[in-house]
């Protein structure tokens, strides 16, 4: 069975291993040419399927998706890890085949934790400990995310140039990139207030630590390393939140506040399914205190109120 825990040294990289193929796979042009973000993330979970109590140790011709399976499990207390991890895989096998370095493939099938929702959304608290103990780069990016519930590719590409004020209530003009869909996002009360604090330049309102632009991937990356390696932050590394949670978080908001999944949906850019799904806990929660409050109802209250309710 494997066994990243317990045999955690890389497997020797024996002719015919799959410690092998995925030796020469970090070789190959294929993943030299990739963007170094990208390599990076590729890099850590590829270490990872090599060692010899994961993948590394097994024959290419016993290599199956069943095994890789169970390697994606043991990730799925960390769904980025996963994802990642099952991306990366994916490459080695789309690279590995047609070089004759496997004789099949050892993919097909495989999955990776799928919650009803996406990303668990990020507890107030957990949000207010990020804004005032992250590198304020990201502190900046978590104040946007969570209170236009845009995904983060939009976040690093939302500029001062882009508020337009309707209605006296200033708002983002935002074209989602993953989607293409045009949205005004409304300001949130608390996002006013954070960017009064803001210097107003040209460009994007998040830049990197030395003045540059961020990508999608490479914001996640100095997310994931910020939440790490800063003591101050271990609350959210034990909990593997990442940044696509406060979409989420957004959204459980949003509904608490009382506004309705169309509502959601015009602010956000998710459609209702979408919403309902990201919505869920805000939902449950909204059930759950009116069960409490209707057990908590003295046995008086609750005859009268029957009655009430009958004679309506």
């Amino acid at each position: 069975m494997l066994s990243m825990k317990t045999r955690s040294r890389t497997a020797l990289v024996m002719p015919g291993s799959f410690a092998a193929v995925i030796s020469a796979y970090k070789k190959s042009d294929s993943y030299t040419s990739l963007a170094p973000s990208t390599k990076r993330n590729y890099l850590s979970v590829l270490d990872l399927a090599q060692r010899e109590g994961a993948l590394g140790a097994y024959n290419v011709q016993t290599i199956r998706p069943a095994l890789v399976q169970i390697f994606l499990d043991q990730l799925a207390e960390t769904p980025g890890k996963q994802t990642i991890a099952r991306t990366a895989l994916c490459s080695v096998e789309r690279w590995a085949l047609v070089r004759d370095r496997v004789p099949y493939p050892f993919m097909t099938g495989t999955e990776v934790v799928k919650s009803d929702g996406g990303h668990e959304p990020w507890t107030d608290d957990q949000v207010q400990l990020a804004e005032k103990y992250a590198r304020p780069d990201l502190a900046r990016v978590i104040t946007l995310a969570v209170n236009t519930g845009q995904r983060g590719s939009d976040v690093v590409r939302m500029c001062p140039s882009d508020i337009e004020v309707n209605h006296g209530h200033p708002g983002i003009n935002v074209i989602q990139k993953k989607t293409g869909v045009r949205l005004w996002v409304p300001f949130t009360p608390d996002l006013i207030e954070a960017m009064k604090g803001w210097e107003k330049k040209p460009g994007p309102y998040v830049l990197k630590p030395n003045g540059r632009p961020y990508t999608r991937e490479l914001l996640s990356w100095h997310w994931n390393h910020e939440r790490d390696n800063n003591e101050a932050l271990a609350e959210l590394k034990a909990a593997g939140l990442v940044l696509h949670g406060l979409r989420a978080t957004a959204i459980v908001r949003l509904r608490k506040a009382g506004a309705s999944v169309m509502n959601i949906c015009d602010m956000v850019g998710l459609s209702e399914p979408m919403v309902a799904r990201y919505s869920r806990l805000a939902d449950k929660t909204e059930r759950a205190l009116a069960a409490v409050h209707f057990m908590q109802r003295t046995p008086r209250e609750q005859p009268k109120q029957t009655l009430q309710k009958v004679g309506k």
